[in-house]
């Protein structure tokens, strides 16, 4: 017989649930959470662990765990943004969203790892990034690596992050779990530094679609009522054309077992998709890259940041201004799309290929050597192109490599509440996400 999950491992509602009926305290959860925190150490999650804690307020998330990305001011607690150019500092105040969470009853149990300066790396010399709870060989994904890592783990019911280009969405397609991005501007962005004011979001992880949705709740984005029928937008001939044998495996057995629970698909190619995918790397590289150039020369940054200040000098202003206006056209494109097709959402895999080992910068692809980027950006980075929702949540396994598969769902834009609902039905539709066996061994 199995051993059944400790609590810290519970979906959130399951924790809440036992709160309220008193056979679970706030102050039992947060102990035994701090203690798999301790218990854990070598995954790398947390960068700081606050083992004061204190009474949760009372609210719909009271006694709610949760993971804080370090690049986002919590009270009293370190603000590095994982870089020595931040080292020693402390936050005075809480950012907009943690308040909002602590306000609504979550507890902050600590900063998560992230990638310096939450610009996307798989590497920090500064802060080590959290390590993947199902291979540490291979990438937990980024920037929003410690609360992916914290919440696969069980150290944290909620992990809060940035999203600018996938950064919350990587982590969760890597350690099995969910990841949501509201659409561009819906939470408040208040207190958190800002490195691409074009294309910054906040983001919330979670074991499962409900965890998210409650969170997502606490901070005015309830989820809607689902749609009487629901209907997936499929781009088919993108998927072939860009996601190796293995997970396309994946994904025709995950449409497969969306279509046998009565989930509409229609395949339909999106307008400018690659086009908008490589335009939001040209405006992520643009903004963050005049950013750090703004920092004194003597600024210890690293040298991966060093090198994208340097080459963001050498973008045309015509390049700049020409992505924006596909991520104009693309998104009033995608609209009119789901609109034409009546599509509630577009689904495709999370990632074109497994995980990668950490130093990788080539993949392999069907027998060929592909470089690792941009080619692992093509499903994520339009969600930040249209300023719309999206969600990634597990699918499955990579058989060979025995790492997480995922779906990723691109709403309408506006549509928060409405890709919430919806994707709570494709989660029904799958087999249950497993835990990574660590999280039950401790070994």
């Amino acid at each position: 017989m199995s051993t059944p999950p400790p609590a810290p491992l519970w979906p959130l509602g399951r924790q809440l649930a036992a709160i309220a009926e008193g056979s679970l305290t706030p102050a039992a959860l947060m102990a035994a959470t701090r203690a798999r925190a301790r218990q854990f150490a070598r995954f790398r999650a947390f960068s700081a662990l606050d083992e004061a804690g204190g009474d949760p307020a009372p609210g719909p998330l009271a006694g709610a765990t949760l993971a804080v990305k370090g690049n986002i001011p919590v009270a009293g607690l370190p603000h590095t943004e994982g870089s020595a150019l931040h080292v020693g500092r402390i936050a005075p105040a809480d950012a907009a969203m943690v308040a909002a969470l602590r306000k609504a009853g979550a507890v902050p149990l600590g900063m998560t790892t992230l990638s310096e300066l939450a610009m996307y790396a798989v590497e920090n010399p500064f802060e080590p990034m959290g390590l993947n709870p199902w291979d540490v060989s291979r990438t937990a994904g980024g920037s929003s690596t410690g609360s992916g890592v914290a919440v696969a783990l069980g150290l944290a019911a909620l992990g809060l992050g940035t999203d600018t280009a996938g950064s919350v969405r990587n982590p969760a397609v890597h350690c099995g779990i969910v990841g949501f991005k509201p659409g561009f501007g819906v939470w408040d962005y208040a207190g958190v530094p800002v490195w691409s004011p074009s294309l910054d979001t906040l983001g919330l992880l979670g074991r499962r679609v409900d965890c998210v949705a409650r969170g997502a709740a606490a901070l005015g984005t309830p989820s809607g009522p689902p749609p009487p029928r629901l209907r997936l937008l499929v781009p088919a001939r993108l998927v072939a054309g860009v996601a190796d044998g293995a997970t396309r495996t994946l994904f025709a057995a995950a449409l497969s077992r969306l279509a046998a629970h009565g989930i509409a698909l229609t395949e339909a190619e999106v307008p400018l998709w690659a086009e908008a995918d490589a335009a939001v790397g040209t405006i992520a590289l643009a903004e963050g890259g005049a950013a750090l150039r703004a920092l004194p020369a003597e600024a210890p940054i690293g040298a991966h940041l060093k090198a994208r200040a340097a080459l963001s000098a050498q973008l045309p202003t015509e390049q700049v201004a020409a992505a924006r206006d596909v991520l104009a056209r693309f998104a009033a494109g995608l609209q009119t799309l789901l609109d034409r097709v009546a599509a509630d959402a577009v689904v495709t895999p999370g990632w074109p290929f497994a995980a990668p080992p950490i130093p990788a910068t080539t993949v392999d692809f069907d027998g060929r050597a592909v470089p690792l980027d941009p080619a692992r950006s093509i499903f994520m980075r339009t969600a930040n192109a249209a300023g719309a929702p999206a969600l990634v949540l597990p699918a499955g396994l990579y058989p060979a490599e025995g790492v997480p598969f995922a779906l990723h769902l691109l709403g309408r834009r506006g549509g928060d509440g409405a890709l919430l609902a919806l994707a709570a039905q494709v989660e029904a539709a799958l087999p249950e996400a497993p835990v990574p066996p660590v999280a039950l061994t401790g070994l």
